[in-house]
C-alpha cells in the first residue's frame, strides 16, 4: 500500500486521543484497532497507554509491556528503552502511572521526560493515546491540545449521560466541533446504533450549542470478542466485518481531515511547569 501518510511527517506527529464518559465501553478496542488501521497506510504511530490500572492495550494486542514510564522515572534508562514494538508494527508506551502524577516528580525529572518524550516524538506520524475513562481536569493540555478527540460512547443510557456530560465540559473548555469524532459502540444493529447517535447529537446540539460532525456506529459483533479472547485485533484478521469497515472509516476521516494545530509540546512544556 503506498504511503499515504509521508506528507504528513513533520516535528510533531498528530495526536488522537481516544476517550469516554465511562469504563466498559470499549474504548481502548477502538483505540488498538485504530493505531493498526492507520499502520497500514504506512503511517509510522505510537500508542500510549494511559488507562493505568487496566492493561486493556496490551491484552488486546497480546504482551505485557516488559518496562513502564514508571521505570523510566526510577532509573536513568532511554525512554526508547520502553517502548514496546509490538508485531503488527505499532509501538507501545504504557504509563504505569497516572498521567497527572507526572506533575509531582522534581523539575529535574520533569525536564528529562520532557526533553525525551519530545525527541521520541520525532519519529512517529500519529500519537494515539487511550485516556483513562471520565474527565480529568489536570490533563486539559492534552485534551485541548489533540487533533482528534475520538469520544466512545454505548446506546446504554447511562453511557450516553456520561458522554453527554463530557462533552459539555470539553465544549466549555474551547473543544471545537472539527476536532470531535463520536463512535457509537456495542449497537445490537446498525438502527439501534443510528437511532442512538442521533438522539444524542440533537441533545448536545440543544443543550450544549455544539454540532458534532462526524459519527460512526460500531456493531456488537462476534468478532470483536473473538479478537478479545484471541488478543489479536480484528482489523488484522476480520477486515471484511462490520466493526473493520467502522474504524476504517474513521481512519480516513482522519486523514483527509485538516489539521490545524502545531503546538502540542509548547502546551506539554507549560503543563510540566518547564517555561
Amino acid at each position: 500500500m503506498p504511503d499515504q501518510a509521508e506528507h504528513l511527517r513533520k516535528s510533531e506527529p498528530k495526536i488522537v486521543s481516544v476517550l469516554s464518559g465511562k469504563g466498559g465501553v470499549g474504548k481502548s478496542v477502538i483505540a488498538v484497532n485504530l493505531a493498526l488501521a492507520l499502520k497500514e497506510t504506512g503511517a509510522n504511530v505510537l500508542l500510549l497507554d494511559a488507562d493505568v490500572g487496566f492493561g486493556s492495550v496490551e491484552i488486546l494486542l497480546g504482551f505485557m509491556a516488559p518496562k513502564t514510564l514508571k521505570d523510566f522515572f526510577k532509573s536513568d534508562m532511554k525512554i526508547e528503552d520502553i517502548v514496546f514494538s509490538t508485531k503488527y508494527g505499532v509501538d507501545v508506551l504504557s504509563f504505569g502511572i497516572d498521567m497527572e502524577d507526572l506533575l509531582l516528580f522534581n523539575l529535574s525529572d520533569r525536564r528529562r521526560f520532557f526533553d525525551c518524550f519530545s525527541r521520541l516524538l520525532k519519529k512517529y506520524d500519529y500519537l494515539i493515546v487511550d485516556f483513562p475513562p471520565g474527565y480529568n481536569e489536570n490533563l486539559d493540555s492534552f485534551y485541548l491540545q489533540s487533533d482528534f478527540l475520538i469520544l466512545v460512547t454505548t446506546p446504554e443510557p447511562t453511557s450516553i449521560i456520561n458522554t453527554y456530560t463530557l462533552m459539555k465540559i470539553l465544549s466549555v473548555k474551547g473543544v471545537s466541533p472539527e476536532e470531535v469524532f463520536l463512535v457509537m459502540n456495542m449497537a445490537k444493529n446498525m438502527r439501534e446504533g443510528r437511532i442512538a447517535v442521533d438522539r444524542l447529537k440533537r441533545v448536545i446540539e440543544r443543550f450544549v450549542g455544539f454540532t458534532i460532525k462526524h459519527s460512526f456506529v460500531v456493531k456488537e459483533d462476534p468478532v470483536v470478542h473473538k479478537s478479545v479472547v484471541s488478543q489479536e485485533p480484528f482489523v488484522q484478521h476480520h477486515r471484511r466485518s462490520q466493526p473493520s469497515f467502522a474504524i476504517y472509516g474513521l481512519r480516513e476521516k482522519i486523514l483527509r481531515e485538516p489539521i490545524r494545530k502545531e503546538n502540542f509540546l509548547t502546551k506539554i512544556r507549560q503543563m510540566l511547569g518547564i517555561g
